[in-house]
C-alpha cells in the first residue's frame, strides 16, 4: 500500500504547488479522529453556488446525505450529479468509486484529495465514500463565509471494527429525534454502533406485536411522586430509526436484557417468573431478585418470540441480549429451575445461567445472527459463538479472546459515561488501551473493539444526557479509530477545543473535559492547609466563605483554614454545573496514613493509602472521590499511630448507605486504643441509627465520645460488615459494600 500511494502525493504535490505562498502545517488540519496518513500543500478550494457534487451511481445516498450536510454547514445549495468516470471537473466534489477493494484495510478505506480546482473522495465503498465525505466537513471552517478548505491529501481506516455507543432509553426515554442526533453524531466521528438498550426492570421500550402488555403495561411505571412515566417505540419508528442509521453505516444493535434486568416484562407476563409475584415496572435502580424462571420451557418460547420480532426490524448481525446482574436467588428456590439443573446435569445455577445463554445463542445462530453479551455470560462457560462485551474491568473480554470468541471492550473504569468526571474524565478515556498487554498477538486479534456506555438512571432529559456524552464520547472516537501506542493528548485536546463551535452548530450542549479544581490538604497546627490545584488552565474560582458573599479566587493556590467553604468554578466563560463543597475536620490523626487490613477498591480509593486522614469530608454524591469504598468477607480494621501517646476524648467515622446499590452502613463500629503500641483496649461500640432496609442515600456517623479523656497512641475502628446482600434484598447473597470517609480522632 505505502508503495502505491508514494508516487500519488508526489503528483499531488507538484500539481498544486505555488511557491509564492506559504503551505500550512498538520496542526491546522482538526479532523477527529485523527487521520492515518497526511499530505498538505498550498492553497485552498473556494467552495461556490456553481459547485457541483458529482457521485457514481453506488454513492448516490451517500451524496444526497452529503450535500444536506454541506448545505447546512456553509448554506450553500450545490448542484447533484451523476459521476461517469471521465475528468474530473473544476470546480467539483466527486464521490468515486475505486476500481478494486483494498483488503489490507478493510471497506472503511478512503482516500480524500482536496486541490484548488477540484475534491475527490475515492473508496471502493459507501461507508468509505461517507467517512471522507465527514472528513471534508470537518476541514471547512466554521468561522469564515468564504469557507475555505486547505489543500490536502489524506488516507485514511480505523483500527477497530467495532466503535460504538450505548444508548439506555430504559431508565429514562429518549425521543426518535434524539436517537437520530446521536446517530449523526456518532457517524460524523466515524463511530459505527449505536447499542440500543431497549429492556429493563424500569421499562419496556420496543412494541412487539404477540406480546402487547410488554408496551401496555411494561412500557409504564408509576414515579415516587405518583407520577406516570415512560413510554415505547413503535415497530414503524424502529424502522424509521434504522434505516436512519443504515443510511449513515450506522449499525444499530438491539439489546433485550435476560435473563435479569427483566421486571417490565415479569410485570406484563407474571407466568415468566419463578414465583407468582404480583411485579411491577420499578422506578427505582438497582439489581433485583426477579428474573425470568430458567426452569419454564413458556420462558425460552417466549424470548425466542420476541427475539422473532426483534430480527425482522434489525438487521444488525448481532443481537445483544444482556445476561449481565442476574441474581441466582429465585433459582435456587425454584421447584422448575432446580429440576432442569437436574435434568441438564449441570452442577449449579451458574451453569444453568450458561444453559440460558447457550439456548438463546443457539437459536440466534439458527436464524443466522450472532449474540452479544456482558462478560457475566462467561458464568459456567461460554456459548462457543459468543461475543463478550466486557465491563466489570478487562478480565472478562480477555477470557473471551483466550478461548477463542471475539471480545468488545467497554471497562467500567474507562468507558462508563454515566460516571462523573472526578472518575473518568476526558484525559482518563484518551488514555484507555482496549488491547491488554497481557494478550498474545493473535487472541489481541480477536479485540474487534469498544463501546461508551451511556447509562441514564441520572440522566433525566438532553441537556444533561449531551453534557455526559460530549467530549468524553470524541475521545474514545479517536482511540477506537487511531489506535496509537502512545497517543498525544495535549495535541488531541488542541484540535478538540476547535470542534467546540462545531458541537454547537450540532445543538450539543457539550460538557467539560474534566473536574476543573481539586483539593489537597496538610495539616497546620490547628488548621488545614488548602492547595487548590487548578486542572483547567482558564479555570476561574468564587469562594462563598458563608457569609452570604462570594469572593474570586486569587492566584494564589494555597490558604490556610479551618473554615467549610464551596466554590464555584467557570471555564471560558462556562459555568461548572456543580459546586465544590470543601467540608473539614481538623483532627490528631489529619495527615497520618493509616494501616488498613483490606484492600479498598481502585473504583472508590479516596485517592489513596490517606484517604482516610486528609481531613476533606465526603458527601452525598458516592462518586465524588472521597469515599474508600471496600467488599468486605471479615471486619474492616483501620489503625492510626498517632506517633505519641495523645489525650483523646472521640472517635468517629462516616458510613455511605445506598442499598439499591449493594452499600450498607456497618452493624456496629468498635472503637479501641493502645497507650503501648501492642496492647489494645475496646473502649465501646458505635451503632447506626437506620434500618439496612431504609431506601435512599444517605450518610451515618458513627461516634463514641469517652465519659473522660484517655491517653492513647495507636486508635483502631473495627467496621462489622453486615455482609452478603441478605435474604430480603434483591441482590440476595451478593457481595455487599461498606463506604467509609474521614477517620476523626479528637
Amino acid at each position: 500500500m505505502v508503495k502505491r500511494l508514494v508516487p500519488i502525493i508526489i503528483l499531488f504535490l507538484v500539481s498544486c504547488s505555488v511557491p509564492d505562498r506559504k503551505a500550512v502545517s498538520p496542526k491546522d488540519v482538526i479532523i477527529i479522529p485523527k487521520v492515518a496518513t497526511l499530505g498538505m500543500d498550498f492553497g485552498t478550494f473556494d467552495p461556490t453556488e456553481s459547485t457541483t457534487i458529482y457521485y457514481s451511481p453506488e454513492f448516490y445516498g451517500e451524496a444526497q446525505i452529503f450535500h444536506d450536510q454541506f448545505q447546512n454547514l456553509t448554506g450553500l445549495d450545490l448542484n447533484l450529479k451523476e459521476y461517469d468516470n471521465g475528468p474530473v471537473a473544476q470546480n467539483s466534489i466527486t464521490l468515486a468509486k475505486d476500481s478494486a477493494p483494498h483488503a489490507e484495510f478493510g471497506d472503511e478505506l478512503y482516500v480524500l484529495s482536496v486541490q484548488s480546482h477540484a475534491i475527490v473522495i475515492n473508496s471502493f465503498t459507501g461507508i468509505g465514500v461517507f467517512h471522507g465525505a465527514q472528513s471534508l466537513l470537518q476541514l471547512i471552517p466554521t468561522n469564515d463565509e468564504n469557507y475555505n478548505i486547505l489543500n490536502v491529501w489524506i488516507e485514511d481506516y480505523p483500527h477497530f471494527s467495532h466503535r460504538g455507543l450505548l444508548l439506555d432509553c430504559c431508565r429514562h426515554f429518549w425521543s426518535i429525534e434524539v436517537v437520530k442526533k446521536y446517530i449523526d453524531l456518532l457517524a460524523y466521528y466515524k463511530m459505527n454502533v449505536l447499542h440500543w438498550h431497549l429492556t429493563e426492570d424500569q421499562g419496556w421500550r420496543i412494541e412487539i406485536k404477540k406480546y402487547p402488555k410488554l408496551t401496555e403495561i411494561g412500557a409504564w411505571r408509576t414515579e415516587e411522586d405518583g407520577s406516570r412515566y415512560g413510554g415505547f417505540y413503535t415497530q414503524a419508528e424502529i424502522k424509521e430509526v434504522v434505516a436512519y442509521a443504515e443510511a449513515r453505516h450506522i449499525a444499530v444493535i438491539p439489546e433485550i436484557e435476560l435473563p435479569g434486568h427483566s421486571l417490565a416484562a415479569l410485570a406484563s407476563y407474571p407466568h415468566l417468573a419463578c414465583t407468582d409475584g404480583p411485579f411491577e415496572v420499578t422506578p427505582e435502580w438497582g439489581v433485583f431478585k426477579d428474573v425470568y424462571c430458567a426452569g419454564s420451557d413458556s420462558t425460552f418460547e417466549f424470548l425466542e418470540d420476541v427475539l422473532t420480532e426483534v430480527m425482522e426490524l434489525f438487521p444488525s448481525k448481532y443481537i445483544h441480549i444482556g445476561g449481565d446482574e442476574s441474581p441466582k436467588f429465585r433459582w435456587k428456590n425454584c421447584a422448575k429451575c432446580q429440576k432442569r439443573i437436574s435434568e441438564e446435569g449441570l452442577h449449579d445455577e451458574h451453569e444453568l445461567q450458561s444453559y440460558f445463554i447457550k439456548r438463546m445463542e443457539t437459536f440466534l445462530a439458527q436464524n443466522g445472527r450472532k449474540l452479544i453479551g456482558w462478560d457475566e455470560i462467561l458464568e459456567g462457560g461460554l456459548a462457543e459463538g459468543a461475543t463478550v462485551q466486557s465491563w466489570r474491568g478487562m478480565q472478562g473480554g480477555m477470557d473471551a479472546a483466550t478461548s477463542g470468541n471475539y471480545a468488545i471492550m467497554s471497562p467500567t473504569s474507562h468507558c462508563y459515561l454515566d460516571y462523573g468526571l472526578e472518575l473518568i474524565d476526558l484525559e482518563k478515556i484518551y488514555a484507555f488501551d482496549p488491547i491488554p498487554t497481557e494478550l498474545d498477538k493473535e487472541s489481541a486479534m480477536r479485540i474487534i473493539g469498544g463501546e461508551c456506555n451511556m447509562w441514564t438512571e441520572h440522566v433525566p432529559d438532553e441537556a444533561n444526557l449531551d453534557s455526559k456524552v460530549f467530549p468524553r464520547m470524541i475521545g474514545l472516537a479517536e482511540v477506537l479509530w487511531s489506535y496509537r501506542e502512545n497517543p498525544d493528548y495535549t495535541e488531541f485536546s488542541q484540535r478538540l477545543e476547535k470542534h467546540y463551535p462545531r458541537l454547537e452548530k450540532w445543538g450539543v450542549n457539550y460538557g467539560f473535559e474534566k473536574i476543573p479544581i481539586g483539593f489537597n490538604t496538610e495539616i497546620v497546627e490547628s488548621s488545614i492547609k488548602v492547595l487548590v490545584n487548578k486542572a483547567e488552565p482558564n479555570m476561574v474560582a468564587l469562594v462563598d466563605y458563608g457569609d452570604g458573599k462570594s469572593v474570586e479566587w486569587n492566584s494564589d493556590s494555597t490558604f490556610t483554614t479551618s473554615q467549610n467553604l464551596t466554590f464555584k468554578a467557570s471555564v471560558n466563560g462556562r459555568e461548572f454545573p456543580m459546586e465544590f463543597p470543601l467540608d473539614l475536620a481538623v483532627h490528631k490523626g489529619l495527615g497520618i496514613d493509616p494501616s488498613i487490613n483490606a484492600e479498598y477498591s481502585s473504583s472508590y480509593s479516596a485517592g489513596g493509602i490517606g484517604g482516610l486522614t486528609d481531613g476533606i469530608l465526603a458527601t452525598l454524591d458516592l462518586r465524588d472521590g472521597r469515599w474508600q469504598g471496600f467488599q468486605l468477607k471479615e471486619s474492616l480494621e483501620v489503625v492510626i499511630d498517632l506517633g505519641k501517646t495523645q489525650s483523646i476524648s472521640s472517635c468517629s467515622a462516616n458510613f455511605y448507605q445506598y442499598n439499591n446499590a449493594w452499600i450498607f452502613a456497618p452493624t456496629k463500629v468498635e472503637y479501641f486504643i493502645s497507650a503501648d503500641g501492642a496492647n489494645y483496649q475496646s473502649i465501646g461500640y458505635a451503632e447506626p441509627n437506620s434500618d439496612p432496609k431504609e431506601k435512599g442515600q444517605f450518610i451515618e456517623t458513627l461516634a463514641l465520645q469517652f465519659e473522660e479523656k484517655m491517653e492513647a497512641r495507636l486508635v483502631k475502628m473495627r467496621v462489622y460488615s453486615l455482609g452478603p446482600c441478605p435474604v430480603w434484598h434483591d441482590a440476595a447473597g451478593s457481595d455487599s459494600w461498606i463506604f467509609v470517609d474521614e477517620f476523626v480522632i479528637e
